[in-house]
């Protein structure tokens, strides 16, 4: 018997529920991995059995933490697959194994149709039961060719499988591609003559002589290309490939107007953040700094206290990267600096009021309004000296109105004693 050595290893993980003694019953989707997996290597002693119902192989099955600590009773479920798909074709001597321990495959019998006497594959798999860090992972298995009693696999030592990955170290969600055309067959080229079986070690796979897969899950993968020539002779190649994280979005912003003043509408503007192609961005998040938080593209704010505030947006791509930017905002006030005085205060006489108004930042004065506070008509224009004569003693407050270019407006009192 041919002995050989066929090695899966990766992140463990659970792929499927369906107990091993029920036929045909497809495996759900993956929904993994964790990133608080253990990794579980599966040693099979042989890659070969004869289909005669009594050839077996040993599986040592070894799990170690992320400290590379070597983990034994970990519960696990052990199934036969052809095809994907979970079958009784062939036997299991347990399919309640632990880690630490091993499994023994025993091959079918025979099968009595000649449309079965050809060579099949099948996957031994384990998945962990229990509920600690393996929840959430797919499973690992380890492939074993079953050949009909009375054939002979042709060797081919010149059979050389070789492939290139690109990038060659691809991100995570991002499309690699695979391409195996530098195989050689002696000091041919074998391009199309001969056929390519790829295991991704994530727990998928593919054929072809060039593939593509994306990788969903920072890490180290073993990927393992079979190739097999026009004879049915096979050759192996692994490469470990190291996946890196996803390129996060860039946030920013833009805050207008400014200056900010309290009970002002501020606008904030995040259009201009990008996401890494061929990602997009689904989410914006935004933090005012102030206790308060919204959601969207663009989003407005009132700030009613004045203060100094850490305007935090962050962005999220459709595969979960983030992006984050921040601002600070001063809230100010907002409005004109305003000082008048009065002069020549007599009954009768001219008084004559001067206003000085310095505007905010960005701004300037538009208007001046004055209530003489005699029951006078009020006073507007734009120039900043009014004149007034009033018709009796007394002591008179006299109102001061400026607006600026913003719609601010800035009230101060002036006390005019007007004397005979």
């Amino acid at each position: 018997m041919q002995r050989a050595f066929k090695i899966v290893t990766g992140v463990v993980g659970l792929a499927f529920v369906a107990s091993c003694t029920v036929k045909d019953v497809e495996i759900p989707a993956l929904s993994g991995p964790s990133t608080l997996s253990y990794s579980i290597l599966l040693t099979a002693s042989t890659d070969t059995l004869t289909q005669d119902g009594v050839s077996s192989a040993t599986i040592d099955i070894t799990a170690r933490d992320g400290n590379g600590q070597v983990l034994t009773g970990r519960p696990l479920r052990a199934a036969i697959l052809v095809g994907g798909v979970v079958q009784d074709f062939g036997s299991l001597n347990t399919k309640t194994p632990v880690t630490g321990g091993t499994l023994r495959y025993t091959a079918p019998p025979a099968s009595p149709l000649p449309s079965g006497q050809v060579a099949q594959t099948v996957t031994v798999a384990v998945t962990p039961t229990d509920s600690g860090d393996f929840l959430n992972d797919f499973a690992r298995g380890v492939d074993i060719r079953l050949v009909p009693q009375g054939v002979i696999l042709p060797t081919n030592p010149d059979l050389a499988p070789a492939f290139t990955v690109t990038p060659a170290s691809p991100q995570a969600f991002a499309t690699a591609s695979f391409d195996a055309s530098t195989t050689t067959n002696g000091t041919t080229a074998c391009l199309n003559a001969c056929g390519y079986a790829w295991n991704f070690g994530d727990g998928t796979s593919g054929t072809g002589m060039t593939t593509t897969h994306d990788y969903r899950t920072v890490g180290l993968y073993q990927v393992v290309l079979t190739v097999t020539d026009s004879r049915g002779a096979q050759a192996v190649t692994i490469r470990t490939v190291t996946v890196t994280a996803s390129t996060p979005p860039t946030a920013t912003f833009v805050i207008s107007p400014t200056p900010v003043s309290i009970d002002q509408d501020v606008f904030f503007d995040a259009s201009q953040s990008r996401a890494t192609l061929p990602r997009r961005i689904v989410g914006y998040a935004w933090n005012f700094g102030d206790g308060n938080t919204s959601s969207g593209v663009t989003v407005s704010r009132r700030f009613s206290a004045l203060g100094t505030y850490n305007v935090i947006l962050t962005v999220t791509d459709d595969v979960g990267a983030v992006g984050q930017s921040s601002q600070t905002l001063a809230v100010t006030e907002g409005l004109p600096s305003v000082t008048a005085t009065a002069q020549g205060l007599k009954v009768n006489g001219i008084t004559q009021l001067n206003i000085t108004a310095t505007p905010a930042t960005g701004s300037t004065i538009v208007s001046y309004r004055v209530v003489w506070g005699d029951e006078t008509a009020a006073e507007s224009g734009t120039s900043p000296t009014h004149t007034h004569k009033y018709t009796a003693v007394g002591t008179y407050t006299i109102v001061v109105t400026v607006t600026d270019s913003l719609g601010r407006t800035k009230t101060i009192t002036v006390a005019a004693a007007v004397t005979a």
